[in-house]
């Protein structure tokens, strides 16, 4: 992902303090669902199963509540936010309004540097449509969050920009729940012709292929997690072995 004052990226790989470090290692136990969607979580419980003392932790948590990824419950700790099927279908929605807009500014302003970073990851992302081996998936899915955060980028506008970031976090999170799943989610259908839009800067083309491609998985997702074990209780929650 991108670096900078206004980009959509992820937390260094060096943290600069304890309460970086803290905030790096919860939130990527978030994202990946090791803390699950709707666990709940005390400092104590925290600080000792990650060795970090309780004030890192209180500050991870605080930015991590900033974020949405986890909420306060008033004198009972923190929960890592739920996902339910609605606010599965709500992010889904939002990526229909926002995804195809983002393609459309961002294949045609994106920088010649970002303009050869499109190419390149759509071009690996139509490669990996084609490769079945386990390292495929998660592969795929780094590409599809590099390729709408370059795009975002090259945007320039910092309100989608931030949205992105908020949606990618989530999305990441509906992703390593339905790698559980025996039907999972398809992938965009990225091919020669996506690269080929971005090669000739085909904005309208490339809104209109997203647009396509987002509704077709949207419902695909949906229809996974409504027959999810765990639905029927309001939370989706991982499938237990």
């Amino acid at each position: 992902m991108w670096k900078g004052e206004h980009s959509v990226s992820v937390p260094s790989a060096e943290p600069r303090s304890l309460g970086d470090a803290a905030y790096q290692r919860l939130r990527s136990d978030i994202v990946s669902c090791r803390l699950e969607p709707g666990a709940r979580l005390t400092e104590r419980a925290l600080a000792e199963t990650t060795g970090f003392g309780i004030s890192p932790i209180r500050d991870a948590l605080t930015r991590l509540d900033q974020e949405g990824l986890v909420r306060t419950l008033p004198r009972k700790g923190y929960q890592v936010t739920p996902l339910t099927l609605k606010s599965v279908d709500d992010l889904f929605t939002l990526w229909r309004i926002v995804g195809p807009e983002i393609a459309r500014l961002g294949v045609r302003d994106a920088t010649a540097e970002q303009h050869r970073q499109l190419i390149d990851t759509f071009e690996e992302l139509a490669e990996l449509r084609h490769t079945r081996d386990d390292d495929s998936r998660p592969r795929a899915v780094q590409a599809a969050e590099t390729a709408f955060g370059v795009l975002a980028n090259a945007t320039q506008n910092d309100y989608l920009i931030s949205i992105v970031g908020r949606m990618q976090t989530d999305m990441a999170r509906i992703w390593a729940l339905t790698a559980q799943s025996t039907s999972p989610i398809p992938d965009l259908g990225v091919d020669r012709e996506w690269v080929s839009m971005v090669e000739r800067r085909d904005g309208d083309a490339a809104a209109a292929t997203v647009r396509k491609s987002l509704a077709e998985v949207h419902g695909h997702a949906l229809r996974i997690f409504s027959r999810w074990p765990s639905v029927a209780a309001s939370e989706i929650t991982p499938i237990r072995p």
